[in-house]
């Protein structure tokens, strides 16, 4: 693989979109959308690994426990990231044991645990965000700030749309 993540040949993705016709405009702009998410994600992944022995997953939680104004039960942080209680059980366990997050039984119910970030963690967590951003700025620095602006209009339309179709479509 080369710095940019290009594989030697062509990849699954352009073999798809060289194989669509003209009118599958729909497939060749979630692949486009797709590609570009896979594009900038690895390069996250990447980073944070190598800089700080941590994930994407790690980040996101941390992100989630930094900007919320207080702590998080176990079932608000999955919803706010978009993942099963299975899928944040590990990396909070992994969090805790690092000493970077708490989790607090609930004193009404024991079952629920509420997360917070530890001083540690948002130490980390700030290093973590500044390798984040600085990345992000980096990879999208080839294009304008307006360019930006409309991509961001764009797809904010986008994600409108597609949020009113999925409530449209039968269950």
């Amino acid at each position: 693989m080369s710095k940019g993540g290009e594989t030697a040949g062509p990849s699954v993705f352009q073999l798809v979109l060289e194989s669509l016709p003209e009118e599958a405009q729909h497939r060749r702009a979630w692949l486009e959308l797709v590609r570009c998410f896979s594009r900038i994600e690895r390069i996250l992944m990447r980073r944070l690994s190598d800089e700080f022995n941590s994930s994407l997953p790690r980040y996101d939680v941390l992100t989630a426990l930094a900007l919320a104004p207080e702590a998080l039960t176990m079932g608000a942080l999955a919803s706010m990231l978009m993942v099963t209680k299975g899928n944040i059980t590990g990396v909070v366990t992994r969090l805790k044991k690092d000493g970077l997050v708490r989790k607090i039984a609930s004193e009404t119910d024991r079952r629920i645990q509420s997360v917070t970030m530890t001083e540690k963690g948002r130490t980390l967590w700030s290093a973590m965000h500044a390798r984040y951003d600085r990345t992000i700025a980096e990879v999208l620095s080839g294009q304008s700030k307006e360019e930006l602006r409309s991509l961001t209009q764009a797809l904010k339309v986008t994600r409108l749309a597609v949020q009113e179709r999925i409530r449209a479509l039968p269950e």
